[in-house]
């Protein structure tokens, strides 16, 4: 639900975009996160056995243009991802902007954390089995399974303190990847978004604990499997990769690269954009003081605050007259209807601008329609308070500028109150309320006001002018 604009603690659009992300992702139920997370495993093996295809066999070629290539094309398995809503642990580590902003509790986040992994492992296994019955370590003479076994081998080489750096280093761009995929509602931008992080990631050989719960596994299991070696061919033994042991995956490459991967995506992302950008919010929503009156009643809705006997005037009523009318009943505005259709409305600025423009004179002359305003705001009568004020106070459009695309198309480095000034709606006097099309009154938004502050408000008295 909308808050109010001073209650609003997003400066940055993308924190409220994290948050939305965090807070859909642990909204699912289990069986629905636990498939999605079988189907990321199963993209990010996708995307390792695209890699392993590009990099084997090319020796005589540019190492850094060779892993640059086997960079870009595993940024399949994140685009796929992202763009079909998989659950990833290496990114729902990011559901920790919700936790840092109250709205889930540290159990529900782990929990939920543990069985995306669950539903990784699961995927990442899944595929490796049937690469095997395909017996895809046999490809190009047997030099794409030994591909796969030399990097699984050199994954359980790093130290304890290395392969955490390294998996810092990679969640911290699988991550960025993410966040800034935040920023576009296109499918193309979101994939261009996530290409060079990973590409960066993968070619730098940083360490992916999803990735690697797919190629270690894979790689044991082709050393394991007499069909898919044929040592005597490779000029090898089993012993080269002796060290290539599920023990060995476990302490040497899983548990530091996971932890790395926390630290770098959690931390330094999403706590990092949430210190910066977004604790305002635990400020704001804070429970309050004994005794302390809470501000809004979310239960209120347009129908609740709608004048259904406004003041109206017709398009041709007289300057003075509608003074008159608007200070004899004590309204804010007033609105201008011709044969029961709204026009647009009159407040004292319309009116002091038409005594402007006939120079204080002749304002008997004037009709209305000079200086009315058109109607810009209209709400059905179940409209909440909360959101109903949001329109009133700031034109989102203004304050968050996204195209049709979804595309950012500009930021701006001042501060959310800065902003808001800029952001202004005009014609925000007067709102028509409707129910089923048709109208039923209106709402001026001192009324609105009121209702926010829960201050009592006498509204102008229920009977309507005369329509000139």
């Amino acid at each position: 639900m909308l808050t109010p604009v001073p209650s609003l603690p997003k400066s940055d659009p993308l924190i409220a975009a994290a948050e939305r992300f965090g807070q859909g992702k642990l909204a699912n139920t289990r069986g629905k996160t636990f498939a999605l997370a079988i189907m990321a495993g199963l993209y990010i093996g996708i995307a390792f056995t695209f890699y392993i295809t590009v990099v084997t066999g090319a020796v005589d070629q540019s190492w850094g243009l060779t892993r640059l290539a086997g960079g870009l094309v595993f940024s399949l398995g994140l685009i796929l991802v992202v763009l079909c809503g998989a659950e990833l642990f290496t990114s729902t580590v990011l559901t920790v902007v919700p936790w840092a902003n109250g709205r889930v509790s540290t159990g529900q986040m782990l929990r939920h954390w543990s069985l995306v992994f669950l539903g990784n492992l699961t995927g990442a296994l899944t595929l490796v089995g049937l690469l095997m019955l395909a017996n895809q370590g046999d490809l190009y003479g047997g030099q794409w399974g030994l591909s796969v076994m030399n990097l699984a081998q050199h994954k359980l080489e790093h130290s304890f303190m290395q392969a955490v750096a390294l998996g810092i280093l990679c969640n911290l761009l699988v991550c960025l990847g993410v966040w800034m995929s935040f920023s576009t509602k296109d499918p193309l931008g979101k994939a261009l978004l996530l290409m060079l992080p990973v590409a960066m990631f993968v070619s730098t050989g940083f360490e992916h604990s999803i990735a690697n719960l797919f190629l270690v596994p894979l790689g044991i299991a082709i050393r394991h499997s007499q069909e898919a070696v044929d040592w005597l061919r490779l000029g090898l033994e089993p012993s080269h990769f002796a060290h290539l042991t599920l023990a060995s995956f476990l302490k040497n490459n899983l548990l530091p690269v996971t932890l790395g991967n926390i630290i770098g995506g959690a931390a330094m992302v999403g706590l990092a954009h949430w210190w910066i950008h977004g604790r305002t919010q635990t400020q704001s929503s804070s429970v309050p003081a004994q005794g302390e009156k809470i501000m809004i009643n979310t239960k209120l809705t347009a129908g609740t605050l709608c004048h259904t006997l406004p003041l109206t005037i017709g398009p041709d009523t007289p300057v003075t007259q509608a003074a008159q009318q608007l200070l004899r009943r004590g309204c804010g505005a007033a609105l201008v209807v011709e044969n029961d259709k709204p026009l647009g409305f009159v407040d004292d600025q319309d009116l002091l601008r038409a005594y402007y423009l006939t120079e204080f004179e002749d304002t008997e002359l004037m009709p209305v329609s000079k200086v009315m305003q058109p109607i810009r705001f209209s709400c059905d009568i179940s409209e909440p308070l909360t959101r109903l004020a949001c329109s009133l106070a700031v034109d989102e459009k203004t304050l968050y500028p996204v195209s049709e695309a979804g595309y950012l198309t500009s930021f701006n480095l001042d501060n959310l109150e800065q902003r808001a000034m800029n952001a202004i709606p005009q014609g925000s006097q007067l709102v028509v309320v409707t129910r089923e099309g048709r109208l039923a009154g209106v709402i001026e938004r001192r009324g609105v006001l009121a209702a926010l502050t829960d201050e009592p408000w006498q509204q102008a008295p229920q009977e309507t002018a005369e329509v000139a």
